[in-house]
């Protein structure tokens, strides 16, 4: 997903999460399933981004959310990606050179503790990266410190599998040694709820969330087994030791024969929550109950 650790971590205590995403990088989300695009134009979207706004997209992974953002904000704004794999930086930054956006930026850092000044920016965005790290509550207060008076801090994350899905990867799970299994990462950061009182007790005001499922359609088996190992399932099917991966992966493809839509196509149906809330203007209390809404470079060197 999104983003990546490095050995302190952005999304992990551990130094194989780094290797785990870096090694990825040249093929994360590029199996031709849908997931991180689809996630980046609602969150885009709902931080309700303008012209000239400063933003920064922490843990930019192959910069989905960085290039919607570039294209928003111009003209006059500027968008830096921060990831702490080179691989994924170099994905982001070939991205938007490809695209002619010369207001992309992009810089290795830990986006736990994102290296700028307090007040450098109007929005930090995240797609698919707070649950990922280690003590989100303290990322969430580094993330307020650096936006300005009134500036937003929009991100996304999972909250339910799909249960169609929950025997195939718990029959991938069961060859990991010593790692948590996939759907461990769904969910971590709780309910919309939740996330709510996270925010407001981290001193963020007018805060919104909402729910959307997001179906990812793979055209077999064999392409969402690529797909899932350039992705967060990485972080636990990298336990898989080597001899056992072939028995793995049959395991998992006799479950999702059974699966297969009419034309032979597999979808997988994720529920994703999103978040959207402020640091406070200048001269406000800082209080605030939060409201729900309905659910439904210039690519430069790091």
């Amino acid at each position: 997903m999104p983003g990546s650790a490095n050995a302190s971590t952005a999304f992990s205590p551990t130094f194989a999460a780094v290797a785990t995403f870096e090694e990825a990088a040249p093929r994360y989300d590029s199996s031709g399933a849908q997931l991180a695009g689809p996630i980046a134009d609602r969150l885009v979207s709902l931080a309700g981004l303008r012209p000239g706004d400063q933003v920064l997209d922490a843990g930019c992974g192959a910069g989905a959310v960085t290039i919607r953002s570039a294209r928003v904000v111009s003209p006059g704004g500027q968008v830096i990606g921060v990831d702490l794999a080179e691989g994924m930086l170099r994905r982001t930054a070939a991205e938007a050179a490809g695209r002619g956006l010369a207001n992309v930026t992009v810089r290795r850092g830990n986006v736990s503790r994102p290296p700028f000044a307090p007040g450098s920016f109007d929005a930090v965005l995240a797609s698919l990266v707070l649950y990922l790290l280690p003590d989100p509550g303290a990322t969430l207060r580094r993330w307020r410190e650096i936006l300005r008076p009134g500036g937003t801090v929009a991100f996304s994350w999972g909250i339910r599998p799909d249960p169609r899905w929950s025997p195939v990867f718990g029959a991938v799970d069961s060859y990991a040694k010593g790692a948590d299994g996939f759907e461990a990462y769904a969910g971590r950061l709780g309910s919309p709820e939740e996330m709510t009182a996270m925010l407001d007790a981290h001193g963020y005001t007018g805060i919104r969330t909402s729910t959307h499922t997001v179906p990812v359609r793979y055209t077999g088996p064999r392409q969402w087994w690529q797909a899932s190992w350039a992705e967060a399932p990485g972080l636990a099917w990298q336990h898989i030791p080597d001899a056992d991966r072939d028995a793995a992966r049959r395991a998992a493809f006799a479950l999702l024969e059974r699966m297969r839509e009419p034309d032979g196509s597999l979808v997988r149906r994720v529920e994703m929550a999103y978040a959207v809330a402020h640091r406070p203007p200048e001269g406000s209390t800082g209080e605030g109950r939060a409201a729900a809404i309905p659910g439904p470079h210039k690519a430069a060197g790091r």
